[in-house]
């Protein structure tokens, strides 16, 4: 909790997750950067993210000085495919299947 993710180098604290939200090793937290608040798992950002591409910050908490945890500048996006990183070499970013709640390419 604490932490802040956003779509603006300018306003790296957008939004922040509850003061309540934990995530367990090797756990999972879904995050919708959709504005809608509709979906009944995870958290809704109040900001969403352009299909055409842009990026997302991952900011720490104000008593870390808000210092940049991760970031990924991303491109066009395809329909109902996810954008993570690779299972089989984390440095690197692809498409694949949504895993919601699994790691990335589960499937």
């Amino acid at each position: 909790g604490g932490k802040y993710l956003s779509d603006d180098p300018q306003n790296p604290r957008k939004w922040r997750f509850p003061d309540s939200t934990r995530i367990p090793a090797n756990g999972y937290l879904l995050v919708w950067a959709d504005e809608d608040g509709n979906a009944a798992d995870g958290l809704h950002a109040n900001f969403k993210l352009a299909v055409d591409g842009e990026h997302i910050l991952l900011v720490d908490a104000d008593a870390n000085n808000n210092a940049l945890l991760d970031s990924v500048t991303f491109g066009a996006q395809e329909r109902d495919r996810s954008y993570g990183r690779s299972p089989s070499d984390l440095s690197q970013w692809t498409s694949m299947s949504p895993t919601p709640g699994a790691p990335n390419g589960s499937r």
